[in-house]
């Protein structure tokens, strides 16, 4: 493992030094760096490179940042290792989604590469890291039309080789099966005490052939909402055991660890 934590941090440390100054400067213009995030992305991800490469420089004698077209973004020269670095600040359209891509060419032509994708919030105060080794086309799907040859990661196969260098991630699928799980318990607990409370109303020593058939109808009405609750929870829980793994990203600023 040739990056660490605080690599991580030292480096985008500058870049958002650099990002936050690029802003001012907008401003004294009357422009906003921050109405095209694609735009900000852009000119921030040269710095990512840079700094990076910096950084490296202090443990390796030979990083090479380069980036022009069919260049690794970063070459590790001591240890044969390209690096290519990837910053996104997300899809907004509606809830805010990362879409981890990469060019489908390249990959192909290097059959496995190294990536670093950091994900940044729209005022890139906050992060989430994500180191990946030896992905392969395996691990992207193939480019949609009108990509221009950009490739969609496909997390339910690459997010098993992600290490995490800042912030965290979780998949989704985990919280709605706990989630699901407790409504049945909820549920099942419920009708548990309401049993007892009709038994208590209906039955015992004074019961009759009146309160004995309250109980069966108003039992029967209980047991009947506990099923259908219970199939539907089953059914959104098994949905979701099922389904590939979707994955939530957690972005922390640079001073949380």
């Amino acid at each position: 493992m040739y990056l660490t934590k605080e690599m991580i941090r030292e480096a985008l440390t500058s870049v958002q030094t650099f990002e936050h100054e690029l802003d001012n400067l907008f401003a004294s213009y009357d422009y906003s760096l921050r109405d095209n995030l694609g735009r900000r992305n852009a000119l921030c991800s040269q710095a990512q490179e840079k700094e990076l490469a910096k950084v490296l420089g202090k443990t390796f004698k030979s990083v090479i940042q380069d980036g022009a077209p069919g260049k690794p973004d970063i070459f590790i020269g001591d240890i044969n290792k390209e690096l290519e670095c990837k910053l996104t600040s997300g899809n907004r359209s509606s809830s805010v989604s990362y879409s981890l891509q990469t060019d489908w060419a390249t990959l192909q032509k290097k059959g496995k590469l190294d990536y670093l994708y950091v994900l940044c919030d729209e005022d890139f105060e906050k992060f989430c890291v994500l180191y990946f080794k030896d992905l392969t086309t395996d691990d992207f799907f193939p480019p949609a039309n009108g990509s221009r040859g950009k490739s969609r990661m496909k997390k339910s196969a690459a997010m098993q080789k992600a290490i995490c260098l800042h912030g965290g991630f979780k998949t989704q699928n985990e919280g709605y099966i706990n989630g699901y799980t407790e409504k049945i318990t909820e549920n099942v607990d419920e009708y548990i005490k309401k049993i007892l409370t009709i038994q208590n109303k209906y039955l015992g020593d004074d019961e009759t052939e009146s309160t004995v058939s309250k109980y069966n109808n108003i039992k029967s009405g209980i047991q009947e909402k506990l099923i259908k609750n219970i199939d539907t929870y089953v059914t959104k829980l098994n949905y979701w055991r099922d389904t590939d793994p979707r994955y939530s990203f957690k972005l922390l600023p640079l001073d949380e660890f």
